[in-house]
C-alpha cells in the first residue's frame, strides 16, 4: 500500500506552487459571477417582453408562463453547471451572486417609475421563481462536489 508521501513523482513533472488553487478558485468565482451579471441583464430584459404581452389575455399569458418556466429551469441548470465546471461549490455561488446583482439593480425604483419590471404578476413569478432556482442550485451543487470516501480498510492494514 502507498500513501501519499511515499508516492514516487512523476519524471519531468514539477510540483504545482500552494497558491495557484486558490487563485484559480478566487478567478473561477469572478469569470462566473461577470457571466452570471450578464445572464440576469439578458433574462431580465426577456421576462420584461413577456410582461409587456401580459395584457393581452389568456393565449399570452400562458406562453408568458410556459417561457418564464422555461428560463428558470435553465436558470437551475446553469447554476448546477457553474458548480460543476468549477468543481466546488464556490463556482455556482458566484454566478449566483452575480445573477441576484444584476436583478436587484435592474428591480431599483427611477424617478420616472420602474422601467424593466413593470407591475405583473409575471414578473415576480420570475424575481421570486429565480431566487429559488438560484438557492437550489447553489445547495444541490455541494451535494457533487464532495471528495471521494477512502475505500474501506481490512483490519490487517
Amino acid at each position: 500500500m502507498s500513501t501519499p508521501v511515499s508516492t514516487p513523482q512523476p519524471q519531468g513533472r514539477r510540483p504545482v506552487p500552494s497558491f495557484v488553487s486558490p487563485t484559480v478558485t478566487v478567478l473561477s468565482f469572478l469569470v462566473l459571477m461577470a457571466t452570471g451579471t450578464a445572464t440576469g441583464v439578458l433574462s431580465g430584459f426577456g421576462v420584461s417582453w413577456f410582461a409587456r404581452e401580459w395584457p393581452l389575455g389568456g393565449l399570452a399569458q400562458v406562453k408568458a408562463v410556459a417561457g418564464v418556466l422555461l428560463l428558470l429551469v435553465a436558470l437551475y441548470a446553469l447554476t448546477r453547471l457553474a458548480g460543476w465546471g468549477s468543481r466546488r461549490q464556490s463556482g455556482a455561488l458566484g454566478f449566483s451572486a452575480g445573477f441576484a446583482l444584476s436583478l436587484m439593480g435592474m428591480i431599483g425604483y427611477l424617478p420616472g417609475g420602474d422601467i424593466i419590471f413593470p407591475d405583473a404578476i409575471i414578473n415576480y413569478v420570475f424575481l421570486f421563481g429565480s431566487m429559488v432556482a438560484l438557492a437550489l442550485g447553489v445547495v444541490r451543487s455541494a451535494a457533487g462536489t464532495a471528495p471521494p470516501a477512502d475505500p474501506p480498510r481490512s483490519v490487517g492494514d
